[in-house]
């Protein structure tokens, strides 16, 4: 589908294009190898949106008279799940997008709802880019905010010694999402920066502020990317540290047990040789002074430990 952009929408066919209008259009794959020599796109940059390979980075080329490049998407909602692949031509009055991968149908729908801010009457090439880029950031902020919270609840649990036996799973998770965003934003940020440049000299040179704003943008959103993985570095190392005192409590506490049953030990050992001569065989009271004795231990070595704090 292209649409002619004056003082409004208007759906045009391939046929009706005029390369003096701004032109936008919507395209499948197999479209675009119908039509890409009516723009004089190269056939490389086809077989580029044709190639199925999953990739994490998308890629930004530069060509005599338009740039081509991949964007890979994330759906923050499902992430891994699911994704889109985009391929975007820009030349002089025309931004072509070719829906390479969209198993929600979404493209086309974020588009439109993009168009619905602008006004036609001041309508550009680059607030037409500028509409379509700043929509693949929509609740971003949201995203980033709800995994901060999952972190810090992860702190709070630690903290309080409620630690979960899938910590470590949903700790790696948090951060396998951290990294994907990281690699999401390292893609716009090039993006943004070759369209900033201007170097085949399409764009207004006033209007450039847009690509600028896109940049900064994502280079917010990466920061803060990256601030969070620090953040789930810092937790999942008080999560070990928290796990070492756990088990170094345990040992202590049998060490301590193992120190108090220790002379009982010895006194069992003691008496339980039964040699003839040994005075406390024949005493009556023997028996219930090995009682009190054992007794007299334990309690000394209970008041020794809890005064060195180690009970």
């Amino acid at each position: 589908m292209f649409y002619q952009l004056q003082d409004r929408l208007c759906p045009i066919t391939i046929e009706e294009y005029n390369p003096s209008i701004l032109t936008l259009g919507i395209i499948s794959l197999k479209e675009l190898a119908e039509c890409y020599t009516v723009f004089g796109f190269s056939q490389t940059t086809v077989m580029e949106c044709q190639d199925i390979t999953r990739k994490l980075h998308g890629i930004m080329g530069i060509y005599d008279e338009y740039h081509f490049g991949i964007i890979t998407a994330i759906d923050t909602k499902y992430f891994i799940h699911l994704e889109d692949r985009i391929g975007i031509y820009i030349k002089e009055n025309l931004f072509l997008i070719v829906i390479i991968k969209d198993q929600d149908n979404s493209i086309h729908m974020d588009l439109l709802e993009s168009l619905k801010q602008i006004n036609f009457t001041k309508i550009s090439l680059e607030r037409l880019i500028y509409g379509f880029l700043e929509r693949l950031l929509l609740n971003n902020y949201t995203m980033l905010e709800e995994l901060e919270d999952s972190i810090s609840e992860f702190e709070d649990n630690i903290d309080d010694n409620k630690l979960s036996k899938d910590f470590y799973h949903e700790i790696t998770s948090v951060r396998k999402r951290l990294l994907l965003l990281d690699n999401y934003y390292e893609q716009l940020v090039l993006i943004g920066e070759e369209l900033k440049d201007n170097s085949i000299g399409i764009f207004n040179e006033e209007r450039l502020r847009y690509f600028k704003l896109f940049n900064d943008r994502v280079l917010r959103l990466s920061n803060n990317v990256r601030k969070l993985d620090d953040y789930s570095i810092h937790v999942r190392d008080a999560y070990h540290a928290q796990m070492d005192y756990n088990l170094n409590s345990i040992m202590k506490l049998f060490t301590v047990i193992t120190t108090i049953f220790l002379p009982l030990t010895l006194i069992v050992g003691w008496y339980g040789m039964n040699f003839t001569n040994m005075p406390e065989l024949g005493w009556k009271m023997g028996y219930p002074f090995v009682i009190i004795l054992s007794i007299l231990v334990v309690i000394i070595n209970i008041l020794f430990f809890k005064r060195k704090k180690f009970l």
